[in-house]
């Protein structure tokens, strides 16, 4: 029987190599660590340090908002261990696409390809903005028929 079940892991889009991958406590004789995988620390850096919304960030990488929050979810419990119990962070492993690499890698075909799947990502993230904005614009109407409801419905004091 095969030691891992279900479907194999996708591979997730991450934008950059950190330039550090350890962290240790300082004054702390342990040595454990706590290992946190490239496509985990990209989620935290999209959500946590860029603020986007989890539905961006998981497009952003490529892959399920349920598959993005899984990844979010183990990296701060990782972190959190981590620094409750003043064990050290190793950054390294996991299934990833690097962003930047993949296009200038391979010239040719393989580049008009990367080509039109950038397109076709930017154009769903113009989707994605479009929604945010409908959004954002109909909280603010709402907000607004509110205020004007308490000075009235024309929007001027009563007499």
């Amino acid at each position: 029987m095969c030691p891992c079940r279900g479907r194999r892991r996708g591979r997730r889009w991450i934008s950059e190599m950190p330039q550090v991958r350890c962290f240790l406590p300082e004054g702390c004789p342990r040595t454990e660590a706590v290992c946190l995988s490239l496509e985990e620390l990209e989620a935290v850096r999209l959500v946590d340090l860029l603020e986007l919304e989890q539905e961006e960030a998981a497009f952003y990488m490529g892959i399920s908002r349920k598959a993005f929050w899984n990844d979010l979810v183990s990296a701060r419990k990782k972190i959190a261990t981590a620094l409750v119990y003043g064990m050290g962070i190793v950054i390294e492993g996991g299934s990833y696409i690097l962003r930047e690499k993949e296009g200038a890698a391979s010239p040719g075909q393989f580049k008009q390809a990367a080509g039109e799947l950038e397109m076709a990502l930017m154009e769903k993230e113009l989707l994605l903005l479009k929604a945010r904005l409908g959004h954002v614009s109909a909280k603010m109407a709402a907000m607004k028929g509110g205020l004007g409801e308490e000075r009235g419905e024309t929007g001027k004091e009563k007499i």
